[in-house]
């Protein structure tokens, strides 16, 4: 700066330099912190509706969730919950379901089988 308070050219390039480098930061952080916080609350929300099929002696044998594998680009995306072994029909419905709810509660919209966030759809399948 000089001494007629004119700012100096160099300055200004020097801010606009420093907010685009934020704001291409905050991008990407943004991103890795939706997926971490998604994929964290779809293992929570199996975890949690196996020990309670468990507790409810609805499974016999010792269940877990082995995997948690995401595959898709773009706006849609597919997680994949693999557990140690087969259930029914209703028993795999209640784990998706406890998934569902539980990334919803992490303030997403939850919509049929599908969660919406404002960069992605996250559809949940058990195997």
């Amino acid at each position: 700066m000089d001494q007629k308070g004119q700012i100096s050219i160099e300055f200004v390039l020097i801010i606009a330099f420093m907010l685009v480098i934020v704001l291409l930061i905050a991008s990407y952080a943004g991103e890795t912190s939706e997926s971490y916080t998604v994929l964290s609350a779809a293992r929570a929300g199996a975890t949690n509706a196996l020990t309670e099929l468990s507790l409810n002696k609805t499974i016999m044998t010792p269940v877990r969730v082995e995997k948690i594998n995401t595959n898709g680009s773009g706006k849609y995306i597919n997680i994949t919950i693999q557990i140690s072994s087969s259930l029914s029909g209703y028993q795999n419905q209640s784990i998706i379901n406890s998934t569902l709810a539980s990334i919803a509660a992490q303030g997403y919209n939850w919509t049929d089988n599908s969660i919406v966030t404002s960069r992605h759809v996250y559809n949940v399948t058990l195997v």
